[in-house]
């Protein structure tokens, strides 16, 4: 008779990894196949870790980061994130406050139209 598989139960920081890593990885507009890829690991391995079901060893982590260009200290969470969506708005309004201080004529050429294009987006919420 075959042994039951048990389930590892992972600390809390490795659904937070998992959740970081999947949050990175989209920003950077890869797909699961194209991290592993970079990172020398499976494809099936990306989905685990970002489903927090495996905990990845401190090189697996470097060479994520690596792939992903960015620190180990940012794919690290020290502790569990707000509302990421207010975090990404309240991020957004920075960087376009910011960029509002400076913008010259073609910034705003540029601008323009693409903050009209999103507005139109069919996946904007109303």
């Amino acid at each position: 008779m075959a042994k039951k598989k048990t389930q590892i139960r992972h600390a809390e920081i490795v659904s937070l990894f998992g959740a970081r890593l999947r949050e990175l990885r989209r920003s950077c507009g890869l797909t699961q196949a194209q991290l592993a890829l970079d990172a020398r690991l499976t494809p099936s391995y990306v989905g685990r870790l970002e489903a927090g079901g495996a905990s990845p060893g401190i090189d697996m982590v470097q060479r994520l980061a690596d792939a992903l260009h960015t620190t180990v200290h940012d794919l690290l969470p020290t502790e569990k994130s707000p509302n990421t969506e207010t975090a990404l708005k309240k991020r957004a309004k920075d960087l376009f406050d910011d960029l509002m201080k400076s913008a010259d004529r073609e910034t705003l050429l540029m601008l323009v139209p693409l903050l009209a294009r999103l507005g139109e987006s069919p996946t904007r919420r109303k």
